[in-house]
């Protein structure tokens, strides 16, 4: 009961954070704890993507405060962090500092919104939250034993799930 109640309380707040002016992009959750990682788009004035910092990331403190904290340097630097591959006015492509088998890319949908998208059972999805199941390991080797990325198909109108071992 906790799990889905601390689950909800998350949805709720980064749709209030989403509509305070910095977009959510996608999260990431992992099994060890109710916190989450939560990435944010930036624009400049002109609504194009920042060239200095069009994607951040903070730490969700579920299991404390319940609020957004920055991720610090370590995690930042080989867990969470990301590293853009390119970028242009509209479009930013990028992977994860600590799995580069794939990657993503943040552009405007069919409604002219900004969301990542990235390939999920081979078709390109937009992407909304991965999970990380983790079993032990070591605080610089976790032992992660499933990744599952979850999508959405727009012209489908489907939502997929893609589970791998990395």
């Amino acid at each position: 009961m906790l799990t889905r109640f601390s689950c909800l309380f998350s949805l709720l707040f980064i749709h209030w954070y989403s509509s305070m002016g910095q977009q959510v992009l996608f999260t990431i959750e992992r099994s060890l704890n109710e916190d989450q990682i939560v990435y944010f788009l930036h624009l400049d004035e002109n609504g194009l993507l920042r060239k200095d910092e069009p994607i951040s990331l903070k730490w969700l403190d579920n299991e404390n405060s319940g609020e957004l904290v920055p991720v610090n340097w370590i995690k930042k630097k080989f867990g969470y962090g990301i590293e853009i591959i390119q970028q242009e006015e509209e479009k930013v492509t990028f992977k994860f500092v600590s799995y580069d088998k794939k990657v993503f890319t943040v552009k405007k949908d069919a409604s002219g919104n900004y969301g990542v998208f990235g390939k999920i059972n081979d078709k390109r999805m937009k992407i909304r939250h991965i999970y990380l199941k983790m079993e032990g390991g070591t605080f610089w080797k976790p032992n992660i034993t499933e990744v599952a990325v979850m999508g959405y198909h727009e012209l489908a109108n489907t939502h997929t799930k893609e589970t791998f071992n990395p």
